[in-house]
């Protein structure tokens, strides 16, 4: 295990190594920076390297120029081992040539003259350490994410021991893992922030996908329910100054689970809403058809391409491109999880790209 990328504890001071061949600049850089770090000084750079090995180091300041070996021949020796560590140099005689050779075979985060302004180091050392702890964090981000894709066998293995009486909902999963693993590795480089997201949203979709649902049925108004959805959205809606048509009647009602119901028509209405170009019209309305009621949802948008009509219910399946600006293209798949559960049906219609949609929930 790399302890480097373990957590640290808050309390935890950052080490810095400082490597000269001048013990007055050792001692000056030492008395300077001890408030506030760990520092370990060195006036050979052959014995650094040990030390390093050996230590958590998150800073070195090195000389470029000295008797024993070059700053950047060190900073290249520990960078094949200890990549994350944040290294500066600091160098008095240093050529254009030095300068190179220190950034292209040390990987350095700054390349500072001597003398140094002090603040100017304090300032360089502080975002070193910010810059190396963002890249630690992200690291450890992307082992998570590497080992919840090395045991993703054995967890559907485990989901779909458990949807062996619900066919439906094994093809809501997909079998195909490898379409998940794909999924998996387009978003591994994503900000934390996004992954965390993204972590939220399967444990939702893989916790309704493998689950026995059994909704609350009620009588559920339709206008009264589409009433709430719209005035939630209400700033999306003007942001993109879209007007929405509700042709719903009064007294038109079904029999549903308030709470998916909710869930499955606040999917469509955001659908329409981040698809349909500025100025556009989302036209809401409910039908009575074959003893059954057909809610429709129709926006004037983008539209989809025959080939993307079903796919766009599948997990895991939809390219980035085609799904909504930020989002997972998972929250239609939710839905035709929750219709199932409901025993309606969930499907979209659209004549071509450019020419708006229509989705369609029966029940």
């Amino acid at each position: 295990m790399n302890l480097d990328i373990m957590p640290r504890d808050s309390n935890q001071r950052y080490t810095v190594v400082i490597v000269d061949d001048e013990r007055p600049i050792l001692t000056e850089l030492r008395i300077l920076l001890k408030r506030n770090y760990d520092v370990y000084t060195f006036e050979n750079p052959e014995e650094v390297e040990g030390f390093v090995d050996n230590h958590q180091v998150d800073l070195i300041i090195c000389d470029e120029l000295m008797p024993e070996m070059r700053g950047s021949v060190l900073l290249s020796r520990l960078h094949r081992k200890h990549p994350d560590v944040c290294k500066v140099v600091l160098s008095g005689q240093a050529e254009k040539n030095d300068i190179v050779r220190a950034i292209n075979e040390g990987h350095i985060f700054n390349f500072l003259f001597k003398p140094v302004n002090q603040q100017q180091l304090l300032n360089v050392i502080e975002k070193g350490i910010e810059n190396r702890m963002l890249k630690l964090t992200l690291e450890r981000q992307n082992i998570e994410l590497k080992n919840y894709s090395e045991n993703l066998e054995k967890m559907v293995q485990e989901r779909t021991a458990q949807l062996v009486k619900a066919h439906e909902r094994v093809k809501q999963l997909d079998g195909n893992k490898m379409s998940f693993l794909i999924y998996l590795t387009n978003e591994i480089n994503s900000p934390l922030d996004r992954i965390q997201k993204l972590a939220e949203t399967l444990l939702t979709y893989f916790g309704l996908a493998g689950s026995n649902l059994k909704p609350d049925s009620r009588q559920v108004v339709l206008k009264e329910i589409f009433a709430v959805l719209l005035a939630g959205r209400q700033g999306a809606l003007t942001a993109r100054s879209l007007t929405v048509e509700d042709l719903v009647s009064p007294g038109a009602a079904v029999k549903a689970d308030p709470e998916y119901l909710e869930r499955v028509l606040g999917a469509i209405i955001d659908n329409a809403i981040s698809f349909s170009d500025p100025g556009g019209r989302i036209i809401v309305d409910a039908v009575n058809h074959n003893g059954k009621t057909r809610i429709s949802v129709a926006d004037t948008g983008k539209g989809i391409a025959a080939e993307d009509l079903g796919n766009i219910f599948k997990a895991f399946v939809l390219e980035p491109e085609k799904r909504r600006p930020a989002g997972f293209g998972l929250s239609l798949p939710l839905a035709a999880i929750l219709v199932n559960a409901l025993g309606g049906r969930l499907w979209a219609e659209s004549p071509g790209p450019g020419q708006g949609s229509t989705f369609y929930l029966e029940l």
